[in-house]
């Protein structure tokens, strides 16, 4: 168990740090997301990092002394869900040769260095299980993050350029910029714009990312771990850009969904709409599971709009129109007719 424990403060410093690479930083943030441990060591470790003294480590040190007083900080820490970190990038490299033990010690005590290093400064916003406040960036342009979701990004962009790296779900409205694309990296796909607005959802633990032009245009392409392009769509309004993780195809589709954006808006409307699809836009905005007790309820349709309402106001009007049970079992629902 303390073995496990030190593994994964070991990952999650890297990721913190951003020593991680794409690949590396998707399975972490799953982890982070699904497991409680991960979760809550993330948690404390960026408490720790946001609110230290601690200076950049020296290489004259006692290895389990040191490990000691880590696990010692570490457990004193309070739980705390964190929005907002700041985070410093630093050239600073070890000489290589120390033990595994020693190597582990002057990573978590280098991310600390590199958190007030004056260089090349980013911050770090999570939102916790809500959707969290507009972020402003320094260009201008203004995202909004749905629940559990991760932007990193610099505190000033340069002449060439505004890259962020993000995973999760949110709304960004960039501001124009002709001279300065605009790139979104999410793990192996980029999004490359001008001046748009436009919807991401990118979870790490999903199969697929979505993107969903508001206005504009939008190239959205993915990458190899080199950074070369392998495919790649233009998305105008109206348009969806859909890639497969499993599969690595990327593809354009009509938007065919009407409550996209409902996360942000509150609001969900259904016309004639069939219950699988409206189940599936309930789901995606309150984070839960339909199944399907008979698969001819998929057919019963739909005219409503639910204008913020609760989940358990949304399903008493599903219930009472349709005649329809739901089983909770945590975050899945059984869906079945009520019987008489």
């Amino acid at each position: 168990m303390f073995l496990r424990n030190r593994k994964i403060k070991n990952q999650i410093t890297q990721f913190i740090a951003g020593e991680c690479s794409a690949d590396e930083s998707r399975v972490i943030s799953g982890l982070i997301g699904s497991d409680e441990e991960y979760k809550q060591i993330f948690n404390q470790l960026n408490d720790i990092w946001v609110h230290t003294g601690v200076k950049e480590p020296s290489t004259g040190f006692n290895v389990d002394s040191a490990w000691l007083k880590v696990d010692a900080r570490i457990s004193n820490q309070p739980l705390h869900i964190i929005h907002t970190t700041t985070r410093q990038v630093s050239s600073v490299r070890r000489v290589a040769g120390y033990a595994l033990k020693a190597a582990a010690v002057i990573l978590i005590g280098l991310a600390v260095f590199q958190l007030v290093s004056p260089r090349n400064s980013r911050k770090m916003v999570t939102s916790g299980l809500s959707m969290a406040a507009p972020l402003c960036l320094a260009d201008g342009s203004t995202i909004f993050l749905n629940s559990s979701s991760t932007i990193k990004f610099p505190e000033k962009f340069g002449n060439k350029g505004r890259e962020v790296y993000f995973w999760g779900e949110a709304f960004f409205e960039i501001a124009p910029d002709p001279t300065r694309p605009f790139v979104i990296e999410t793990g192996e796909t980029r999004v490359r714009v001008l001046g748009t607005s436009f919807n991401i959802r990118a979870y790490p633990e999903t199969n697929k990312i979505e993107v969903v032009v508001n206005s504009g245009k939008v190239l959205f392409y993915h990458v190899d771990k080199s950074d070369h392009i392998l495919g790649q769509v233009t998305l105008l309004k109206g348009d969806k850009g859909v890639y497969f993780r499993n599969t690595g195809e990327i593809t354009k589709l009509l938007n065919d969904e009407p409550n996209y954006l409902s996360w942000k808006t509150g609001v969900l409307v259904f016309s004639e709409t069939s219950l699988d699809r409206v189940l599936s836009a309930v789901g995606q905005k309150y984070g839960v599971t339909f199944n399907l007790d008979d698969k001819n309820l998929a057919k019963l349709k739909l005219t409503a709009t639910f204008d913020n309402e609760t989940l358990d106001a949304v399903l008493e009007v599903l219930q009472l129109v349709h005649n329809l049970q739901f089983v909770n079992n945590g975050k899945d629902y059984l869906v079945k007719k009520n019987a008489g």
